[in-house]
């Protein structure tokens, strides 16, 4: 009895402060939605809604062009305020009905050849093509290779079978092992 007595007294205030956080709580909610109100921001600031949303051919062009703070990687991948601040006008430009051409010409006039991940004269091209080809080829010659083989084995002959004749060169096989286990035998 002497404990639940003094359960009772330990939670007897907190039972005064029930409601009364209630009704706090409630007078609070109208700040609260407040607060998640979308705050308006300056649309050269907005990176938010620009960078996450799906914009059709954007991811495109972020991978041809290169970062120029340093050249290093493509607009894409790279986490730098100029690659941001691209990625935001590309989608901005492409949700205003420009095409990904134009948008890329506009950044290779305003940063020179250089933005271009891949360069126009650029030899990877070429050698890309040529490995398609030489693979292609691989391919092809393997193909032709396991149908040559399969060929083979369903045409070729079946095997001799053994006979139980015995020749000559059997008999003399058969005396000349016999002579060397007798030679052992002796010798031990």
């Amino acid at each position: 009895m002497n404990g639940h007595r003094r359960i009772r007294r330990a939670f007897a205030p907190s039972a005064l402060w029930v409601p009364a956080l209630g009704f706090a709580a409630l007078l609070a909610l109208p700040g609260a939605a407040r607060a998640d109100a979308p705050k308006e921001v300056a649309p050269e600031n907005d990176f938010g809604a620009d960078i996450q949303g799906d914009v059709p051919g954007a991811s495109a062009i972020e991978g041809r062009l290169m970062a120029p703070c340093c050249w290093t990687q493509t607009i894409d991948i790279h986490d730098s305020e100029i690659s941001l601040s691209m990625r935001h006008e590309i989608r901005r430009r492409l949700r205003n009905g420009e095409s990904p051409d134009a948008i890329q010409a506009s950044f290779v006039q305003r940063y020179g050849p250089k933005i271009l991940a891949v360069q126009p004269n650029s030899p990877l091209k070429g050698v890309f093509i040529g490995l398609s080809l030489v693979i292609g080829g691989a391919g092809v010659a393997s193909v032709l290779m396991i149908g040559r083989w399969r060929k083979r084995s369903a045409s070729a002959p079946p095997e001799p079978k053994r006979t139980e004749a015995r020749d000559q060169w059997d008999d003399k096989l058969d005396a000349e092992l016999r002579e060397l286990d007798d030679d052992n035998n002796k010798g031990v």
